[in-house]
């Protein structure tokens, strides 16, 4: 196997190539290459002159962050996997500005195993089912299973506009850089819609960024407490008065090793208490 460092307070190493000379910021480690002149996992020395490129770990500085209040609650585990129920507001995984308040990160310290590692994603906002990896040896074959989309997954949402829609929405949608909104045109997405007064069940089959949000504010019902559709008013990681109200109901699958059906729900009720 390859060498990698262990993580550190659930936060993994980083990977880089060095050049000309060790740095002397923090410590590196060589990771493995076939032309490199140090064995795999070797610390190396700052200052240390090097002759060629030499790819090495090492563990990034992670400041301190404000705390996020809420936490995920388990669902299920074995020893592939962990289920758990997100609470809204903390990421799935680092979004750049969170890295020790994220839903891994979380996982891993209080599991004790570095190898956790969310399958799928729910942005930040959102909260609901999230199957986690425990096991790398089988986590490319639950991957598979969401990459070639054959993982149902229902969501439950409160609109902010009465909405009688029953059918599929395409719609293409592409995300520009430097904007916090997902822009229409470019990649075609499709989400199966059932909406009836202010609820709605949406059933992605495609995963695009802000996919349910976006088609929801197409429909002309934005999901209540959302704060980028149809206007963005800025980004607050630490505004918590107002939940997107938007959870990943229910999540099925075929398990790819034992044949047998899977199927995990949230406890969180929309509009009721945060976890």
């Amino acid at each position: 196997m390859t060498y990698r460092p262990p993580a550190r307070e659930g936060i993994s190493p980083r990977k880089v190539v060095l050049q000309a000379v060790v740095p002397a910021d923090t410590e590196y480690f060589a990771a493995a290459a076939g032309d490199s002149p140090f064995s795999p996992g070797q610390l190396l020395p700052a200052g240390m002159s090097l002759s060629r490129p030499v790819p090495a770990w090492y563990h990034p500085d992670v400041p301190e962050e404000k705390p996020i209040s809420f936490d995920y609650t388990v669902l299920y585990e074995d020893r592939d996997l962990i289920v758990v129920d997100k609470p809204h507001f903390l990421p799935t995984t680092s979004n750049g500005r969170l890295v020790r308040e994220t839903l891994q990160t979380r996982l891993r310290v209080n599991f004790g195993e570095d190898d956790i590692v969310p399958l799928h994603r729910l942005d930040r906002l959102t909260a609901g089912v999230v199957v986690c990896s425990r096991n790398p040896r089988t986590r490319g074959t639950y991957q598979r299973l969401f990459a070639e989309r054959k993982v149902t997954k229902t969501y439950h949402a409160r609109l902010s506009a009465c909405l009688e829609y029953s059918g599929t929405v395409e719609l293409s949608m592409h995300k520009v850089k430097g904007s916090r909104q997902v822009s229409l045109g470019g990649t075609p997405t499709l989400t199966h819609v059932e909406a009836h007064g202010y609820t709605a069940s949406l059933i992605p089959h495609t995963g695009h960024t802000h996919q349910l949000r976006v088609v929801c504010n197409y429909l002309g019902a934005p999901i209540q407490g959302d704060d980028t559709y149809p206007v963005d008013r800025g980004l607050d990681l630490y505004d918590f008065s107002s939940p997107l109200q938007l959870v990943a109901h229910r999540l099925e699958f075929a398990d790819p090793l034992s044949g047998t059906r899977r199927e995990f729900s949230t406890l969180q009720q929309l509009g009721g208490n945060l976890i």
